[in-house]
């Protein structure tokens, strides 16, 4: 999958859905809106979202790619859970699950742990 050019853009909201799929609805800097669409999200979380979220990056992690700072930010483990957080990492990794992190210049911020994901053109709930 590849990503708009999102850098300067805006991060609009997050929708989350029963059946483990969420919706990205963002925004290129020139006002082009898509929604990236994830599928059998595992752990998901967003923190400092804000009224005109500013993305800095939107970056794709491969299943080899994970590391166990991507899977304690998901999760949102303490520290003392490193343990945990190196099982997480195993099973996602043989589950072939992908990581997706925002990085803001301001708002929101977070890491998610999922299956696949989609680019639409647009804001939609699918």
């Amino acid at each position: 999958m590849t990503l708009p050019d999102l850098h300067d853009g805006s991060f609009d909201g997050l929708w989350l859905s029963a059946d483990k799929r969420a919706c990205f609805f963002v925004r290129t800097v020139a006002g082009e809106r898509s929604t990236i669409i994830l599928t059998d999200v595992e752990a998901l979380n967003i923190c400092g979202l804000r009224a005109g979220n500013v993305i800095l990056d939107l970056v794709l992690i491969a299943p080899e790619k994970l590391t166990v700072k991507d899977i304690e930010q998901a999760y949102d483990l303490k520290s003392g859970e490193a343990e945990k957080a190196s099982q997480l990492l195993r099973k996602a990794q043989e589950q072939g699950l992908s990581g997706l992190e925002i990085n803001p210049s301001y708002g929101a911020e977070g890491t998610a742990i999922f299956r696949a994901a989609t680019t639409v053109p647009e804001h939609v709930l699918t």
